[in-house]
């Protein structure tokens, strides 16, 4: 019974939760569709506010000038679409130039762990005073205007 309490995270739950590399590829791709279909959901709910916006700043005069308009149309869709390329092209450009830089550097690194050295040094204190303070289930700090401690009780 031991065994199985320590396979639980803290909330009771399964610690595949925590681990999805534990999670087959088909637990996983019914994970992403479903999540998909949620945010599809989720768009399609807010699709009446994106129609009240488009009439509140003017969805109809793009129809009239552009649409309806056949001598700019083909002219300001060319337009639209050589700086909607031009920008995709910058992305893609930036993209490769990022992976190319950062793609052997593993600048992560795990937090160094807390000791009472360290926290007597953010503290301003010595780590006889932060000993003493961590002993007690309750503290209050008083704080000067610069934000030093003044103050332990």
């Amino acid at each position: 019974m031991a065994k199985a309490n320590s396979q639980r995270g803290a909330a009771g739950l399964p610690r595949i939760i925590h681990r999805p590399d534990l999670q087959s590829r088909r637990q996983r791709s019914v994970f992403a569709l479903l999540a998909g279909i949620g945010w599809l959901l989720w768009l399609y709910l807010l699709l009446p506010l994106a129609t009240v916006g488009g009439w509140i700043f003017g969805a109809g005069r793009f129809e009239s000038y552009v649409i309806d308009s056949h001598d700019h149309s083909w002219a300001s869709l060319t337009l639209y679409a050589f700086i909607t390329v031009l920008a995709g092209a910058t992305l893609l450009v930036w993209a490769f130039y990022n992976y190319r830089r950062f793609r052997h550097a593993d600048r992560r690194q795990p937090a160094l762990p807390l000791t009472s050295e360290r926290l007597a040094l953010s503290f301003g204190m010595n780590s006889d005073q932060v000993t003493e303070l961590q002993r007690h289930r309750r503290v209050t700090l008083t704080h000067d205007a610069q934000g030093n401690i003044t103050e332990a009780r």
